[in-house]
């Protein structure tokens, strides 16, 4: 007797080709009642197009994964992505960023797809809007360069910075972004969907307690507090901008206003800020206004997404 799927796991048509996908009857019922996807193998909904889709019971909560990371972001800024991926200085998490980034919610691709699209345009100056650096910036990527001379400058300090902080040869700290101007350093946090990472007294907070001078509170107060990424972000930040002998620095949570915006406020009051070492928080939506004109691709990308980007 033939197999019968559950009425939830009838046969569904492809998003992308629309293609009628019949599901994968004997890997369901190999999975049982584990229906989490970390890989497109997982998948109980594979296109002939290359495309899969999670394991969510109803249809419109499947997420579309991409048969490659280009396929998951706009023609326009598909050059050179594999490689930087494959350079990405973390390197004992490169695969898994790999397969992650085929996830049509990941975080990674639309970092990528914007702060491409803005490199590509000369408006990376819109992250410190209104301000307008006059010089080239370099573009780092999970601390790959990208553009600009001083990228590769920047790559080797920072590496340097995270093996003096006690961090593994596999496993360096790779910013989200870094830019980097004539008198200014910035790096940027980037949530998607997410809010910010907490973690109370994770086991690695010392690493990046040892200067005083950085906080307006103890080390024991900053571990309890819980802002693993922003505090190593914000020590790597300081000590980066240091070795490239660059004034200023600026560490920037950037996501949804309604995930970071009261842990960001909270974090803010952690810290000894001044002129010329900062911390703000700001949206997706916030930077890309602040770009405009937009390319037309990359307008589309974002009102496509407006629910995740255009916050306000």
């Amino acid at each position: 007797m033939a197999e019968r799927l559950p009425t939830r796991f009838e046969p569904m048509r492809c998003r992308a080709c629309q293609r009628l996908i019949e599901p994968d009857a004997s890997l369901l019922a190999s999975l049982d009642r584990g229906l989490s996807v970390n890989s497109r193998d997982d998948c109980i909904y594979r296109c002939e197009c290359g495309v899969a889709y999670s394991n969510a019971r109803k249809e419109a909560d499947r997420e579309m994964i991409t048969a490659s990371p280009e396929l998951n972001v706009p023609r326009q800024v598909r050059a050179g992505l594999a490689e930087v991926l494959g350079q990405a200085v973390n390197r004992g998490n490169r695969q898994s960023k790999l397969i992650k980034f085929c996830f049509e919610t990941s975080e990674d691709a639309v970092t990528w797809t914007v702060f491409r699209g803005l490199g590509q345009r000369g408006r990376l100056d819109a992250l410190v809007a209104p301000q307008r650096p006059l010089d080239e910036p370099a573009l780092l990527l999970w601390g790959v360069p990208i553009s600009g001379a001083r990228g590769p400058e920047t790559a080797s300090a920072l590496v340097d910075v995270c093996r003096s902080l006690g961090e593994a040869a596999n496993a360096i700290s790779e910013p989200d972004v870094i830019v980097v101007w004539r008198d200014l350093v910035v790096l940027v946090e980037a949530k998607f969907r997410s809010g910010n990472d907490c973690q109370p007294d994770h086991r690695n907070f010392d690493r990046y307690l040892d200067r005083r001078d950085l906080y307006a509170v103890s080390p024991e107060e900053v571990a309890t507090a819980g802002y693993y990424e922003l505090t190593r972000n914000w020590r790597i930040g300081t000590a980066l901008a240091e070795s490239l002998q660059t004034p200023g620095f600026l560490l920037i949570n950037l996501g949804p206003p309604e995930k970071i915006e009261v842990d960001a406020d909270i974090f803010m009051t952690l810290l000894t800020r001044s002129p010329l070492r900062e911390f703000a928080s700001c949206s997706w939506s916030d930077i890309l206004e602040a770009a405009k004109p937009l390319e037309p691709w990359l307008d589309r990308y974002a009102s496509e997404r407006h629910r995740l980007l255009y916050w306000r």
